[in-house]
């Protein structure tokens, strides 16, 4: 249908189309109580329990716990990030 139209034009349609679909799909994604768990990762830093110079993790939000502001966030390594998230999960926070 959009062939006799030309490459362009099709093209144009589409992209408008599947912005306008995928948009919602989207906003569902990231802004769903759902999928609240956010997490940042980073290389190279340096784990704020161990010391370690590794991949690091941070949780910035999740259901009842949100870091988005924090002005110096703590990234830890793989092993003290799992610590940290049993530690939290006592405290009721859900991730």
């Amino acid at each position: 249908m959009l062939g006799s139209l030309g490459a362009l034009v099709a093209t144009v349609i589409a992209n408008l189309v599947g912005g306008l679909i995928f948009f919602w799909v989207d906003r569902f994604i990231f802004t769903s109580e759902t999928f609240a768990a956010q997490w940042e990762v980073r290389d190279d830093v340096r784990c704020v329990d161990c010391g370690r110079v590794a991949r690091g993790y941070r949780l910035v939000r999740a259901k009842n716990y949100d870091r988005t502001s924090d002005p110096a966030p703590e990234f830890r390594c793989e092993a003290c990030s799992k610590k940290k998230s049993e530690e939290l999960k006592k405290l009721g926070v859900e991730h």
